[in-house]
């Protein structure tokens, strides 16, 4: 059986720099898979590679044997990839109902011309829309929130509608770049939990994450970055462990080796 997601050879270089070298590691359906390396490792490069926001200089990605390496951004949309940002990007100008409907645009079934005209289509569409809005904000905890701005809502809040808007694109992957960053400790319990369910609603998560409370406690699998290249991957207790990983993170010698361990 093929993995949901088969990353092999993947390349990029910045003229002479070599950004990601040569990374090769698989997803399979219904895990969360980690990406972690110390800053600079190459973990957002990676995600913008998998969501088409750069094209890898080589080395191929499949989904479910689906060759998706050269798709253009709103392809890899179309075909199940959807993404958060390290740093929230919502349209604070608009609702919270108005984010969640963006990340279904290019599931709308009618064109710009009938969108401009009061119509039966427009109306069943925007209906149906509207409903599963109010699905996906229940989801996310959100509901009393419809009508306010998105800059009004807490941190964490604003985390949740961006994940809310990725998934009203219905992703088969969902990728979430540091999703705990600038959440207090409890924030951050609340949300691993709420990472886990997620799994009901994709098919699998890959997540980049620099709290390693967070990676430890929901990671199936986890894969170890430093310098653009591949240096561990396997179970948290394996990567934990791992003399590479702990070199890469504090140095010779592994002194406060608790900073990769979920205690």
């Amino acid at each position: 059986m093929s993995p949901l997601l088969d990353v092999k050879g993947l390349t990029i270089r910045f003229g002479g720099l070599v950004a990601v070298d040569d990374l090769n590691f698989t997803m399979e359906k219904g895990q969360i898979t980690s990406l972690i390396g110390p800053n600079g490792a190459g973990k957002t490069t990676v995600i913008n590679m998998l969501t088409g926001f750069y094209t890898p200089t080589s080395g191929t990605i499949k989904l479910n044997d689906m060759d998706t390496t050269n798709l253009s951004t709103d392809a890899h949309v179309k075909v199940g990839f959807c993404r958060t940002f390290q740093n929230i990007r919502l349209f604070k100008q608009l609702t919270v109902e108005d984010n969640i409907l963006i990340g279904m645009q290019h599931r709308i079934p009618y064109g710009s011309f009938l969108s401009l005209f009061p119509n039966k289509k427009k109306s069943e569409c925007e209906k149906k829309a509207k409903d599963e809005v109010t699905e996906i904000l229940k989801r996310v905890g959100l509901e009393e929130y419809r009508y306010s701005k998105p800059g009004s809502l807490p941190y964490g809040m604003q985390r949740k509608l961006e994940i809310g808007r990725a998934l009203a694109a219905h992703p088969r992957i969902l990728l979430l770049d540091e999703p705990a960053a600038g959440m207090n400790p409890a924030e951050k319990i609340e949300l691993s939990s709420f990472i886990k369910g997620l799994l009901n609603d994709v098919e699998g998560i890959l997540l980049i994450e620099h709290d390693m409370k967070v990676i430890m406690s929901i990671s199936d699998k986890i894969v170890v970055l430093n310098h653009g290249k591949k240096i561990c991957e396997g179970k948290p207790s394996e990567v934990q462990s791992n003399p590479e990983v702990i070199e890469a993170y504090l140095g010779k010698g592994g002194a406060h080796r608790d900073v990769i361990t979920s205690e």
